[in-house]
């Protein structure tokens, strides 16, 4: 639901209740923001901005903070729908920092990259074990 949703004056309610659902995953969060346009808006500051578009940059406002928070997890079977848009997002706002002209959502290059992958993440690590001898439990920390 959350990828089908269409942007427009009368979805913000619909659009925060969806976007404050736990079950949401970083794939379907991350489609949602970047279907929000939120390029037209970025560059433009918070008291500059118009009247009708006041309640989309509030909601855009409110997903990049819980994408940031790390709210919405990544499912490794749920990829998110237009990852080459989230690569030039994440491209621009490097230069953007580089050039000392942040915009106004900056989103966490550790949180979102799980999802600028082409389905290589495993979404957990494997632990590894140690299958040290007691021995080698006893003296491994004399010499670390």
């Amino acid at each position: 639901m959350a990828r089908a949703v269409e942007w427009d004056q009368e979805s913000h309610e619909v659009i925060g209740w969806i976007s404050a659902q736990i079950c949401v995953d970083l794939g379907s969060a991350l489609t949602l923001f970047m279907n929000a346009e939120p390029e037209h808006f970025n560059k433009i500051p918070r008291q500059n901005v118009a009247g009708p578009a006041q309640g989309r940059c509030a909601q855009l406002d409110a997903l990049c903070q819980r994408i940031n928070a790390g709210f919405y997890l990544p499912d490794p079977t749920r990829q998110m729908i237009g990852a080459e848009r989230l690569v030039a997002w994440m491209d621009a706002q490097g230069e953007d920092i580089k050039r000392g002209t942040p915009g106004r959502w900056q989103l966490n290059a550790a949180v979102v990259s799980p999802m600028m992958t082409t389905g290589t993440h495993k979404g957990r690590r494997r632990v590894q074990k140690n299958n040290k001898s007691l021995l080698g439990k006893l003296i491994s920390p004399l010499f670390a």
